[in-house]
């Protein structure tokens, strides 16, 4: 039995470099005015979002690695409580970035509607083309 103990303790520090590989992305978006901005802003800025869900989902992926790796370092000694801790801690973490995410997301989308009722606004200034007669 004390020979578990150095064991358990030796495979914690070994593992302790994991813990540390779960780094949060840094989401910089920056979202065009939509009543200005061109179609090519707006797309870019939609494929710029979509890139940085993948980033953040990379990140939940390390963090539920890096959560089942301190788990299972803990061992069977592990409470049930103490696994609820852990959770919890990387469950905000995860929630952090996921929310800032979506307040990017958010504000993205209320350009697009600006920039959808801007197109609307333009569609409507401009007269539809005179209808031909129909030939005999």
């Amino acid at each position: 039995m004390k020979f578990l103990l150095p064991v358990a303790l030796l495979a914690t520090v070994a593992a302790a470099p994991a813990f540390a590989d779960c780094v949060p992305p840094k989401i910089s978006i920056n979202i065009p005015d939509g009543s200005k901005a061109a179609i090519a802003d707006m797309l870019a800025t939609q494929h710029a979002i979509k890139d940085a869900d993948a980033v953040v989902q990379q990140f939940v992926d390390c963090l539920k690695a890096e959560q089942d790796a301190k788990i299972a370092a803990a061992g069977e000694a592990l409470k049930d409580d103490q696994k609820i801790k852990i959770a919890t801690e990387y469950t905000d973490r995860q929630n952090e970035v996921a929310d800032k995410l979506q307040k990017i997301a958010d504000q993205f989308n209320v350009e697009v509607r600006a920039y959808k009722a801007k197109m609307a606004a333009a569609a409507a200034a401009t007269p539809a083309p005179a209808a031909q007669p129909a030939k005999p």
